[in-house]
């Protein structure tokens, strides 16, 4: 995991003179990875009951509407999917949302919401020490690291449509820091 949120900071850290292609690339490849994760934040409050759509939901509309910014700024951002007409953040939260759907109802609610610490991503200040302690002892195939950057990164997310500022910062990179 380490590995990869590394490569995914290379990716993101993508130099503001570089060429646009570039940053589309790899503005791209964060959004591949944010659909997936709000996607599944939304099936797991619909399929365990617990936490709230909303977040997740706002996240999705402060996507589209960055990408909205940033295509009044520079036209190649419409680029960011390969529907170009298509706002973003609906287009990755859509397409993720029905594959994603399926296998989460394929698996049963029980597997999918036991596996998955889907409280200490779903309700905000859910994940105490006491119950990360708690679901190492359940799943001990799990590292402590791998736990933490999966509730950072769940955070990072659901703070895109919580803090509306990164929506207005310059295009030069489309996503906020991630926090590392």
């Amino acid at each position: 995991m380490r590995k990869f949120l590394f490569a995914l900071s290379l990716l993101v850290a993508t130099p503001c003179w570089a060429q646009p292609e570039a940053r589309l690339f790899a503005a791209g490849k964060v959004l591949e990875l944010v659909g997936p994760t709000l996607a599944q934040a939304v099936i797991a409050v619909e399929l365990c009951g617990i936490g709230d759509v909303a977040p997740w939901k706002k996240a999705v509309a402060a996507i589209d509407r960055r990408q909205a910014r940033c295509i009044a700024q520079d036209a190649t951002w419409k680029g960011l999917t390969e529907k170009p007409d298509a706002p973003a953040g609906t287009f990755a939260f859509d397409s993720f949302m029905s594959t994603r759907g399926v296998e989460a109802r394929a698996q049963g609610a029980a597997s999918y919401c036991g596996r998955v610490p889907w409280k200490m991503v779903l309700v905000p200040g859910a994940a105490t020490e006491q119950a990360k302690e708690a679901f190492l002892r359940e799943q001990p195939k799990i590292t402590r690291e791998a736990l933490d950057e999966f509730v950072a990164w769940a955070d990072w997310v659901r703070a895109l449509g919580d803090d509306p500022r990164w929506i207005d910062a310059p295009c030069t990179e489309f996503w906020p820091a991630w926090p590392r």
